[in-house]
């Protein structure tokens, strides 16, 4: 069982010797907190709490997508609070209460939020959520190569583009022998040169809508990157099959590969296990990072009959002398290679996230996320991650592979497919 599956599953025994605890002694249901949840992380959170509040204690409740949750049935435990990803989606926070007390009480400043997650809490200038964390899209290389990257901080897919084909090597055969990067093999890079192409998925009367023209402007940006530097998909696919089978990390320490594309969750749960000789860049485009989709939040159902309790977890949760307990915890307790940072990445409050996290995390300080380059749509829906995966991911795919006269199948096919899988 690994770590995940364990915490996991550990949620699930403390929920039930809570809920058990708390309906045997007929407790105040003002003295307990419900949480409503995905990430496993808040178990520890949970401990630490109860651990140094004596009117008050926190109940998780584990679900694989709080969105999709909502409403509560008529015989489970209702939430006071729900943590989760999708939840800022327009048929989704309806279900939440504002939280604009919180910050006209002065018991959390929104000044110390990265502005752009905190502006994805709101509708119509009201806030109804808070960013818990988040992580951005990188690429990973040797610090053997260090010499070749033009950027100390940031790269464009143009620059990894001109970079990783300058990095190339082929033998009198026209083998490649080194080939700089490979974007054909990254189902999840695919996607995000979509986003750096702006062509802004978004829902909309319970309809997928996009961009149509930029999409055909990224696969077509695809299509040319991989034909210019690489020849074709093909030889892409081969040479990823014969040279880069291992790790990431492996791949670009064997000298074979330059760039392998990953998340800062990723990459800092790796190099916080071992010692590795690495090095990343945030990848940009038009002075613009894109959060990773499944931005977690945190938000008061707008039924909760706990409001003092539940605002009490909330402003002990983001003081930063919390998270710094949460991090110092992990860390002695070596939990801190099961999940990167909070509740598995950087931390929304700016201050946490600049000065206590690099403490934590070596590799953290020398590259910082750089505030005003963060890009976040919200309007990602409750089904967003098995749409992208099912629907966007294929679709480009497919497209980029098709060769000659060869026609792909239409995006709204692949839509139409996912909706039968779905709904039906």
């Amino acid at each position: 069982m690994n770590k995940k599956t364990f915490l996991k599953s550990l949620i699930l025994i403390i929920q039930a010797l809570f809920i058990f605890t708390f309906s045997s002694c007929e407790e105040d249901n003002s003295s307990r907190v419900v949480i409503w949840t995905s990430n496993s992380e808040f178990a520890q959170y949970q401990e630490l709490f109860n651990n140094t509040h004596v009117d008050c204690k926190v109940i998780i409740v584990y679900k694989e997508n709080p969105a999709l949750a909502l409403p509560p049935a008529k015989d489970e435990l209702p939430p006071d609070i729900i943590v989760g990803s999708w939840l800022n989606s327009e048929d989704i926070i309806s279900n939440f209460r504002s939280l604009d007390y919180l910050f006209d009480r002065k018991n959390i400043s929104s000044s110390r939020f990265y502005s752009t997650l905190l502006k994805a809490g709101k509708k119509r200038n009201t806030q109804y959520l808070l960013p818990v964390s988040f992580n951005l899209p990188c690429v990973i290389f040797s610090e053997d190569n260090s010499s070749l990257i033009t950027d100390n901080y940031t790269l464009s897919i143009d620059q990894i583009k001109e970079i990783s084909q300058n990095f190339n090597v082929t033998k009198k055969s026209g083998a490649y022998t080194k080939m700089g990067f490979t974007p054909s093999c990254s189902d999840d890079f695919l996607y995000l040169v979509t986003k750096l192409f702006d062509t802004d998925f978004y829902v909309d009367d319970g309809k997928i809508l996009y961009n149509q023209t930029r999409l055909q402007d990224s696969i077509n940006f695809l299509k040319n990157w991989t034909s210019s530097a690489n020849k074709s998909v093909q030889t892409e696919y081969d040479f990823s099959f014969k040279y880069l089978q291992s790790p990431i990390y492996r791949q670009i320490t064997s000298g074979k590969t330059l760039f392998a594309y990953t998340t800062s969750n990723n990459l800092f749960k790796i190099a916080h296990e071992q010692d590795l000789n690495i090095d990343y860049r945030w990848i940009s485009q038009n002075n613009k990072i894109p959060v990773e989709d499944d931005l977690l939040m945190l938000g008061i159902y707008k039924k909760t009959e706990n409001l003092a309790n539940a605002s009490e977890f909330i402003t002990w949760f983001f003081h930063t002398e919390t998270q710094d307990s949460i991090l110092k915890r992990k860390s002695g307790l070596s939990l801190d290679t099961d999940s990167f940072g909070i509740a598995g990445g950087y931390s929304a409050i700016q201050e946490v996230t600049e000065k206590i996290l690099p403490t934590y995390y070596t590799h953290a300080i020398s590259n910082l996320p750089p505030a005003a380059l963060l890009s976040y749509d919200s309007r990602y829906n409750a089904r967003w991650a098995s749409y992208k995966t099912k629907v966007i991911q294929p679709y480009i795919k497919n497209t980029i592979t098709a060769e000659g006269e060869e026609t792909p199948q239409d995006f709204s096919e692949y839509e139409k497919e996912w909706q039968k899988k779905v709904f039906d």
